[in-house]
């Protein structure tokens, strides 16, 4: 691990700001500063190999993690303070900070079933804190004794308003022991500094926004396979799932995945139970948990058995998994198949919030292919065509089909 002093650290952010007020930085930026001797102290516990979650407010932490202090800079003047990325390193970073949470204990249960002897190590503000995502994270990684520490970096800040505030109360809540907490007084304003730049000049500095951050090729249409003609929709889907099971890398994952409890509507039937993970009903984890399991080589398949449930899943859908290679310019990419079900039809009726189709929500919201197939030769080439992507792809099912 890189080893920097208090006042090391400090010059490096200096030089950021020295750039800005040269009017070169017509950029959102947050400085790190005031918690250079705990940063320092934890980093010592940090080893080469580890993960590294943090949020927008990242410098330091990216220097700590063996980041040439250049490179950040470099990133800084380029629009890309708060999507700082290290594939090599293990470094991850985002503007989204309530979803990274449950990213990491995803990635700390791949550790932990592949047996390497790695840590994750995720850093969040108390305003993070305060989020429904977090507390999901915590439970999932305290409850599977999972390789991943969350370090709460306490400004009682969140942009300008206290716990306090926010809460009524400044009382902290009282987390199991995969979660530490230290204090710290931020030395800068939330975003930038006091003094303000002149945009007349900085805006001659800014490019666009695809300059910045190139969009993502375009996808190939599949091929659709002209066999298994006389299987039934539901049968292929079941035969689609069951080769998918026989593949050394793929993890199915959702809730009522399992042999006890009805196997995905049966299509699980086929499939080793050891592949199989039962979440909690929690949307946004469980693709979170896809997300960070195909960081470490996994080729996890997503189930969601409705739509409306998949609502809840957006942060992670639309600003993590649909945006991670193009924000972090190719250096992380999330290959996820999600199956998904539209319950458009069924003996019982259901109700319109257990009923709605978002195919054209997704295909408009996310940068990834979303695939409907309509007869059984559609299923098999579909589902075979997202298991060889090395991009998510979404399936959509509908039961009227089945």
């Amino acid at each position: 691990m890189a080893k920097y002093t208090k006042n090391e650290l400090i010059d490096f952010e200096n030089k950021i700001i020295n750039k800005y007020k040269d009017n070169k930085l017509p950029f959102l930026f947050h400085l790190c500063g005031g918690n250079e001797s705990q940063l320092i102290e934890i980093f010592n516990d940090i080893q080469d190999g580890d993960y590294v979650f943090v949020t927008h407010r990242n410098h330091y932490h990216a220097y700590l993690h063996g980041i040439d202090p250049s490179l950040v800079l470099d990133r800084v003047s380029n629009g890309r303070s708060m999507f700082l990325y290290d594939r090599e390193k293990n470094f991850f970073s985002s503007a989204i900070v309530g979803g990274i949470p449950e990213i990491a204990a995803g990635v700390a249960l791949a550790l932990k079933k592949k047996g390497i002897d790695k840590k994750v190590w995720c850093f969040v503000g108390d305003g993070a804190e305060d989020t429904g995502h977090f507390y999901a994270a915590v439970r999932y990684v305290e409850s599977n004794n999972l390789p991943c520490n969350f370090i709460i970096e306490d400004n009682d800040i969140s942009i300008q308003a206290s716990k306090k505030d926010r809460w009524g109360s400044d009382k902290n809540f009282n987390w199991p022991n995969c979660v530490t907490r230290y204090n710290y007084k931020l030395k800068y304003p939330h975003a930038r500094i006091e003094e303000f730049c002149d945009l007349s000049i900085a805006s001659e500095y800014k490019k666009t926004d695809e300059e910045y951050f190139p969009v993502l090729k375009s996808y190939e249409t599949p091929t659709v396979s002209k066999g298994l003609t006389n299987l039934s929709f539901n049968d292929a889907v079941t035969n689609a799932m069951t080769t998918l099971g026989e593949k050394e890398d793929t993890i199915f994952l959702g809730y009522n995945v399992g042999s006890d409890f009805g196997n995905a509507m049966g299509n699980f039937k086929n499939i080793d139970d050891r592949k199989k993970i039962e979440t909690p009903v929690a949307e946004n984890l469980m693709s979170s948990l896809g997300m960070g399991l195909s960081l470490e080589g996994f080729k996890p398949v997503v189930y969601f058995e409705r739509h409306d449930f998949m609502m809840v899943a957006m942060d992670s859908l639309v600003n993590h998994v649909s945006q991670i290679e193009r924000i972090s310019h190719g250096e992380f990419k999330a290959p996820i198949i999600f199956r998904t079900v539209v319950a458009d039809e069924g003996p019982f009726y259901s109700g319109p919030t257990h009923s709605q189709d978002f195919t054209e929500v997704f295909k408009k919201s996310l940068s990834f292919p979303v695939l409907e197939p309509k007869t059984s030769q559609e299923v098999i080439s579909f589902y075979d065509y997202a298991y060889r992507a090395d991009f998510p792809v979404m399936i959509v099912e509908k039961k009227s089909r089945f």
